[in-house]
């Protein structure tokens, strides 16, 4: 069961690691001079941590092992690793750049002597080690323990409100870096994904018996490289410090046009405004939220018609930025649900991004009733407006 972990990076970590230590080994039943040993361990690996590996973590838990708890200690850090390994535990001579940042002199032969089991794994990826320490508690023991010991540390962290702060704002840096790598990996896959559909449709087309299938293919396989571009620019402008939104937008209004026109209709789009430059996120907010009002405006307003127009316009005046997307198309039939309030995927995304800019959504239909008009907007301020 695990009962804390710890991010070791600099030496303010270390001291709290020695407070956590001293802490759990108490509530596991250790003698003090036992304790002491313990966390003199516990200190030696922390220090190595941030040494010798650049940074890591360390995890604490209480482990049943032969009908008793051990108390596992492991330590990981993604550093260069330790050269001649066996060497060090046969207690060799200190690690390189050692006598420049001494630590307590243990070295990881001296951890293997007080620990009861020692495991050491490192390569050229980084090392983990595990340290186990057998205790005098039953396996029966081990809720009552844990609890004990969660209310000891939640004691700790309260009479240091600003380690506790500290703490928690490294959590909410580590969640974001790891939503970070999450979403790139899920723009890898997408950006795969669309590559292997394409394949397939390039395929299939070349197999096709007959022109109309062949015809069918090529229009489906052109679609799907359109959205593969503007997936490919989003992710480009969302990378950047800032971007222009303008030409942007320019490109989302064609990759959509191509998309969905078709001999039996023709997709008009204009787009025009403003040029203005916002930060990165903003400027792919923007256009992922138009992108999708675009898409709306094509698979539902011009149901029948040959032709369609659609206007894009970014406007800017008196504090404020606005981005309008409007067609003529047939417009909302009295009594319709208003569009902003639908549960879809699309319109969630739109008032979530409106949101998070602090921003609002105005909708209306045209005159007489023709069209739907869409409008974003956003003081200034808060969206983030760059000078280019």
């Amino acid at each position: 069961m695990r009962l804390t972990t710890l991010k070791i990076e600099a030496d303010e970590d270390i001291v709290r690691l020695r407070m956590v230590g001293q802490e759990v080994a108490r509530r596991c039943g250790f003698a003090k001079f036992a304790e002491t040993r313990i966390v003199t361990a516990l200190l030696e690996l922390g220090r190595n941590i941030v040494q010798h590996g650049g940074g890591g973590r360390m995890t604490l838990s209480l482990e049943p092992r032969a009908g008793a708890l051990e108390l596992a200690v492991e330590a990981i850090d993604q550093g260069p690793g330790i050269p001649d390994l066996d060497a060090r535990l046969g207690g060799a001579a200190p690690l390189p750049g050692a006598a420049r940042t001494p630590g307590l002199g243990l070295g990881l032969r001296g951890v293997q002597r007080i620990a009861d089991r020692l495991d050491v794994e490192s390569g050229a990826e980084g090392t983990r080690i595990r340290a186990g320490f057998d205790t005098r508690l039953s396996v029966a023991d081990t809720a009552q323990t844990a609890a004990a010991i969660g209310d000891a540390l939640a004691a700790l962290r309260r009479a240091d409100p600003a380690a506790m702060l500290a703490q928690q704002n490294r959590d909410l840096l580590d969640a974001l870096e790891e939503r970070d790598l999450l979403m790139a990996e899920v723009h890898h896959r997408t950006k795969n994904n669309l590559a292997l559909v394409t394949g397939l449709m390039r395929l299939s087309r070349s197999a096709a018996a007959t022109e109309e299938t062949k015809k069918v293919l090529r229009d489906l396989e052109l679609r799907v490289k359109a959205i593969t571009a503007i997936h490919d620019q989003l992710q480009r402008a969302a990378a950047a410090d800032s971007a222009a939104l303008l030409p942007l937008l320019r490109d989302v209004a064609e990759q959509t046009r191509q998309a969905f026109s078709t001999p039996d209709q023709e997709i008009e789009i204009v787009v025009e405004g403003d040029a203005l430059h916002l930060t990165g996120s903003a400027v792919t907010d923007l256009a992922l939220a138009a992108g999708e009002l675009l898409t709306n405006a094509c698979k539902h307003a011009f149901t029948g018609r040959a032709h369609g127009r659609l206007e894009v316009r970014l406007r800017r005046a008196d504090g404020m930025l606005t981005l309008t997307v409007a067609d003529d198309g047939c417009g909302l039939a009295p009594g319709m649900e208003r569009p902003e309030r639908s549960e879809s995927l699309g319109w969630r995304m739109i008032r979530t991004m409106v949101q998070k800019h602090a921003g609002f959504i105005r909708t209306a239909n045209g005159e007489e009733g023709g069209g739907l008009s869409v409008e974003l907007g956003f003081g200034e301020a808060q969206l983030g407006l760059v000078d280019p």
